[in-house]
């Protein structure tokens, strides 16, 4: 294959509507946030190796396009944007008021492993929420989200909620060690509940069988106020109840508003991140199988920057909204084109070009042919 044609692995390039659509869905998500007072942000393409495995952990950062400065330094492509804000809000936001609305739209660029979308280069909307701990901050994330899917058209959306200390109260409880840890968090985010009984049957012999039992059904459940009991009966450690107590806080909330059929607690989600600290979330639409969009609490991040923290926020893939616009609306019913203007050049290049001008003027989208 000619090194012309031949592309990089994980590279796209888009064209035509696909561009429009893309542009329409960032518009959008943009618009909502700064409706709710987020201000935009603008992040650096590369930056030190060192601040992505600060902030996010090794493992990202060695999923990272990496390259040496003249100078010898360590850079790297930005594997996500919150990092870079963490920094940021550590640093040059230090004497700003609290709490800080930021969002954002750009690419990061990573390393996964091959897969049916295998892309390596990835567009991210988000928002990030400083410095405000409790329950008000966590709603209103949750809010900007849905707000967005719905402005978008994509009204069949479903967001789970979950939290950090669910898993971590049975850990905890259990006195796993790390390995052990990470082994559970697998079993729990594939939902293996035969696996997972085995696992607690050797590493938590002191568990009675029902209490078992009912831990792995739990992590097969997504639902309501029926799941939020069913934990309360399960779960023991005074970690994981709490962890509780606040999704029962935000899902009663959140169905006070009208929007109990778009959200769901989902125990079979860990969140596959250390670095969140409570609430967590996962978006899903049904024109795309993969979750949309993913956030939540992440309250020790900043401090290891600066000073520590409360923080909380989210990210949508953009590429996974546009497609699922496009499989959502497939017939344009999406307005994502403007009326042109056809001006066919007669010979008189000021008459051609006056009249574009008061076109344009006039806000309208205009074609010029050189064809008389």
């Amino acid at each position: 294959m000619s090194s012309l044609t031949k592309i990089p692995a994980g590279v796209q390039y888009f064209f035509d509507e696909e561009v429009k659509l893309r542009r329409h869905v960032e518009r959008q998500a943009m618009a909502v946030f700064a409706g709710w007072s987020y201000d935009e942000i603008i992040l650096p393409m590369f930056d030190y190796h060192d601040l992505f495995a600060r902030g996010m952990g090794a493992e990202i950062a060695e999923r990272t396009y990496r390259f040496t400065d003249r100078d010898g330094a360590l850079l790297a492509l930005r594997p996500e944007l919150t990092s870079l804000v963490a920094r940021t809000v550590a640093t040059r936001f230090k004497a700003k008021p609290r709490p800080l609305r930021l969002c954002y739209s750009g690419e990061v660029f990573r390393y996964d492993e091959p897969s049916e979308r295998a892309a390596r280069e990835f567009h991210q909307v988000g928002v990030e929420h400083i410095g405000e701990p409790n329950i008000v901050a966590d709603v209103e994330v949750l809010l900007v989200a849905a707000e967005l899917l719905s402005t978008l058209g994509l009204n069949g959306f479903r967001i789970a909620l979950s939290h950090a200390d669910f898993f971590n109260g049975v850990s905890g409880y259990l006195e796993l060690e790390a390995a052990q840890r990470a082994e559970l968090r697998r079993l729990i985010d594939r939902r293996n509940s035969q696996a997972l009984d085995t696992f607690l049957q050797q590493h938590a012999p002191s568990v009675e069988a029902t209490r078992r039992a009912g831990f792995c059904r739990l992590t097969q459940l997504a639902g309501g106020e029926e799941v939020l009991a069913q934990a309360e009966q399960v779960l023991r450690n005074k970690r994981s109840l709490a962890a509780i107590a606040h999704l029962r806080a935000v899902y009663t909330t959140l169905a006070a508003l009208g929007l109990a059929e778009h959200f769901d607690v989902d125990f079979g989600d860990t969140g596959g991140q250390e670095y969140y600290t409570g609430l967590l979330f996962k978006a899903y639409v049904p024109e795309w199988n993969v979750a949309v969009g993913t956030g939540g609490r992440y309250d020790k991040l900043i401090e290891n920057f600066g000073a520590a923290e409360p923080a909380v926020g989210f990210s949508f893939a953009l590429d996974a909204l546009a497609g699922a616009l496009s499989k959502h609306a497939p017939n344009g019913q999406m307005d994502t084109t403007a009326l042109v203007q056809s001006i066919n050049f007669n010979g008189d290049l000021a008459a051609t070009f006056t009249r574009a001008r008061t076109c344009r003027q006039a806000h309208q989208q205009v074609k010029i042919s050189a064809q008389q």
